[in-house]
């Protein structure tokens, strides 16, 4: 049995879609836990009425407690042999865990992941990482893949676990939108094997409100922080090649903070406490030059000089760019 486990917050214009794409699955052997985290809108009342429809379906309605808190929840009543987690805006194609079930138990893997459809607008994109499926049963490999992007990414949604992994394993509670980063080592560590499955079996709906398109500071700096106790965790690792796997990252690396950077740049109209200032700008000494290539370095440097350098630079390289190309 399958426990799929969603987690629903104020998202009545898409969860009756998402739920009927679990539902109406080929492959029937679910318990399907809909966890309403203390939604404001009619998310609580569509989960009853499927509930009522479908046996298979249990619903808890709680007070808000966050994404990892419901989660928590779903896997604390779970009784299934196999975890998936599915969030409560996007939706599964139909095959989805029938195509999974059947490499997690034919391979004998302890996770198999898969691709996933971006959906911008009902328009869906196809967000292939490799174009082949793959067995990977060394660490160090896997690794890799995940600070390349490669298809077993850095999410939580898109996967299939032996329900055994997460028996002393949970989501951190107030820390979001990094809770999949903060718990990767531990779920990646706990487990011997994995299978990557090249198909986009999952559609991920980007909704600008979305938590993966939050603009915060503290989510900025949750995601700083997840993603360096990962480099740490990999670091402290007596089996793992950290060398390796950080020259393999180390551009990565630079466009992640790069990203959260330009996410800060947007909130530059709002008025900030001291301390607040003070957190901001320890995140431009976050950059060590010996993790980037020399390409990067030239960026880091005017980071640490001043950001609004930093910004101008940007400014003129795409003004550059965009002249180079008129003149291509």
């Amino acid at each position: 049995m399958i426990s799929v486990i969603v987690p629903i917050y104020n998202v009545e214009k898409y969860l009756s879609k998402c739920i009927e794409s679990v539902i109406n699955q080929t492959y029937k052997d679910l318990e399907i836990i809909l966890v309403d985290d203390g939604s404001t809108d009619s998310s609580g009342k569509i989960c009853d009425e499927f509930a009522s429809k479908d046996n298979r379906i249990k619903v808890i309605h709680k007070k808000n407690g966050g994404l990892s808190d419901a989660r928590n929840i779903g896997l604390d009543i779970c009784k299934g042999n196999y975890i998936s987690f599915i969030d409560s805006d996007d939706y599964i194609e139909l095959d989805m865990y029938e195509k999974m079930i059947k490499i997690i138990v034919n391979k004998k893997v302890d996770i198999v992941s898969c691709n996933y459809n971006h959906i911008y607008n009902n328009n869906k994109i196809a967000f292939f990482k490799v174009d082949v499926d793959e067995l990977i049963e060394n660490k160090n490999l896997l690794y890799e893949k995940i600070f390349t992007y490669s298809n077993f990414d850095l999410v939580v949604f898109n996967k299939l676990y032996k329900s055994t992994i997460f028996k002393n394993i949970r989501f951190p509670v107030g820390i979001s939108p990094a809770e999949d980063l903060n718990i990767l080592y531990d779920i990646i560590n706990i487990s011997n094997n994995f299978y990557c499955l090249s198909e986009a079996l999952y559609n991920k709906v980007e909704r600008s409100d979305g938590l993966s398109h939050t603009t915060k500071l503290k989510d900025c700096l949750n995601n700083v922080e997840a993603y360096e106790n990962l480099l740490k965790k990999i670091q402290n690792d007596k089996i793992l090649d950290y060398n390796k796997i950080l020259k393999i990252c180390s551009d990565n690396l630079f466009i992640h903070y790069k990203h959260l950077l330009d996410k800060i740049y947007i909130l530059n109209d709002i008025v900030y406490s001291d301390l607040e200032k003070n957190t901001i700008k320890s995140i431009y000494y976050l950059y060590d030059k010996d993790l980037l290539e020399k390409k990067n370095r030239r960026k880091v440097y005017l980071l640490k000089i001043s950001p609004n350098i930093y910004k101008k630079y940007r400014i003129l390289s795409n003004k550059w760019k965009e002249y180079r190309g008129k003149r291509k």
